[in-house]
């Protein structure tokens, strides 16, 4: 038997685009009848008049990878043959691209996020030229590999070679003889041993001396400057290792990487920093850093790493597979309506549970969507209080806010209103990565939208939402009902309507 997808051999290289319909057929063999299943599920034959071969239809709709296929040929005395076969699902062109975009845009929207929280206005000195689009992750960590690691490597390893030092006060005990300060007797060591087993002046033998505390300054490394260093090389030394990490990194760029990874792996082991402390805070720059120039190469490398901070996504958002499009365009849609708010006027932030600082280095920051915790607190005219919610559960019990039906309701985003004296109010904005025909919002779309304009409510039954939003991968015209419904646009690079429709919804 031979297995054929749209009249050619079902190959190891045979493949569809995700969302095509697809025919297979097989010519089977004298008596017998045929079944196919494709995964789990039976496909339904259908024959052409004056046409032997068996032929089935299938649509790929929402599936990308590989896919078992099973063709049996039975005969009427209970013979069977089967045939095993893979057919292979890929993505369209403009979902691998959306893919991509949505992956770097999320790179872009984690630093202006860190930006934002912080109290900035526009991550300017991230971006090498004003004009200059986000680099993607992999250039942005390569751009610290140039000629300022360089300088940097030379420096460290010329401090290693001859670290200065510093004179710190201590205490040495010395012996009775050589005492030159003879303040501390009353603190001196007796010799327990003239004590032990033997009879007489117990006095007396007290006064036999072992050692004398003595005030001596005592030579160290552990100074600001090289506590700054030690940081300096840690924080280089993690983005090294992460960039060994990128997938698809070109053969020299990954020789580059492996020899700073081993530079500063062996800088980082030099003895000299064994007894240097961790930074506690950076206290601007001292007349060491700014005059000798190995430590002024120190001190730009630390000013390189405060401006270009590492900001990282989750594991959760960052491990999404391209098959998972729609999880990923939805968690992109979180990103952006959170900056949307934190970047609208007379709002100010009040508590956050996005983005936090590696406990480790400083120059680090994580960025994680929690679900149904308040990603935002915010905190607006006349005492608003608003909450910015990812994946929020309203059940039929729940309070202050719940579903009105007996079913729960989980919108991607909430943006629940608290006013003084005032019931609470809910804003829901919910992404669809699905186009119609004409490239707008389907309309089962539409009616999720309105099931969360009429389903969730307060504790005493009256209805809180006001307001629910559709985010689409579209390139139209945003789509604004009296109903309180809409249907925005949103990509990459063309935010739309967005922040428009929440300043005129938070209004309600």
């Amino acid at each position: 038997m031979e297995l054929l997808l749209d009249g050619q051999p079902l190959g190891s290289a045979a493949a569809i685009d995700e969302w095509r319909a697809a025919e297979l057929s097989c010519l089977p063999p004298e008596g017998a009848a045929l079944r196919l299943w494709l995964g789990d599920a039976e496909l339904e034959p259908f024959l052409r008049p004056g046409d032997p071969a068996w032929r089935w239809r299938w649509v790929a709709q929402g599936g990308v990878g590989g896919f078992a296929l099973v063709l049996r040929a039975g005969w009427p005395d209970g013979r069977a043959e089967e045939l095993r076969a893979t057919l292979r699902v890929r993505p369209r062109k403009l979902d691998e691209d959306r893919y991509r975009a949505l992956l770097d845009d999320l790179q872009r929207l984690g630093r202006a996020l860190v930006f934002a929280l912080g109290g900035g206005a526009a991550p300017g000195a991230w971006s090498p030229e004003p004009d200059a689009g986000p680099p993607a992750p992999a250039e942005d960590l390569a751009g610290l590999l140039g000629p300022d690691l360089d300088r940097f490597l030379a420096a460290a390893e010329r401090i290693a070679r001859r670290p200065p030092d510093r004179l710190r006060p201590g205490v040495e005990l010395v012996e009775p003889g050589q005492a030159r300060d003879l303040s501390a007797l009353d603190r001196a060591r007796i010799d327990a041993s003239a004590l032990a087993g033997e009879s007489g002046d117990v006095a007396a033998k007290a006064r036999q001396l072992s050692a004398i505390p003595e005030r001596r300054p005592a030579a160290s490394h552990d100074s600001y400057e090289n506590r700054l260093l030690k940081r300096a090389l840690a924080a280089l030394a993690r983005r090294a290792a992460l960039l060994q990490a990128t997938p698809g990194l070109p053969e020299p760029a990954r020789r580059r990487v492996a020899d700073a990874v081993d530079q500063l792996r062996g800088l980082r082991g030099r003895p000299f920093l064994a007894d240097v402390a961790a930074l506690s805070q950076f206290a601007g720059p001292t007349p060491r850093l700014q005059r000798d120039p190995d430590y002024r190469a120190v001190f730009r490398m630390w000013q390189l790493l405060r401006r270009r901070p590492l900001v990282q996504w989750d594991a959760a958002t960052l491990a999404i597979p391209v098959q998972d499009l729609p999880r990923l365009y939805e968690r992109w849609c979180a990103a952006r309506v959170a900056l949307a708010l934190l970047d609208m006027p007379g709002l100010t932030l009040a508590a956050q549970d996005l983005a936090r600082q590696d406990d480790d280095d400083d120059m680090a920051w994580g960025l994680r969507l929690a679900e149904g915790g308040a990603l935002l607190e915010l905190e607006g005219a006349a005492g608003a209080r608003l909450a910015l919610r990812y994946q929020a559960r309203y059940a039929p019990g729940g309070a202050p806010l719940r579903s009105l039906d007996r079913h729960t309701r989980v919108p991607d985003l909430s943006l629940e209103i608290r006013r003084p004296d005032a019931p609470p109010q809910v804003v829901m904005l919910d992404a669809k990565y699905r186009l119609d025909a004409s490239g707008g919002v389907p309309e089962d779309a539409l009616a999720d939208a309105y099931s969360y304009l009429g389903s969730i409510g307060a504790a005493d039954g009256a209805r809180a939402a006001v307001a629910v939003a559709l985010l689409y991968p579209g390139l139209g015209a945003a789509e604004i009902y009296p109903s309180g419904v809409a249907a925005l646009p949103l990509l990459p690079g063309d935010d739309g309507e967005l922040a428009a429709w929440i300043t005129e919804a938070l209004r309600v």
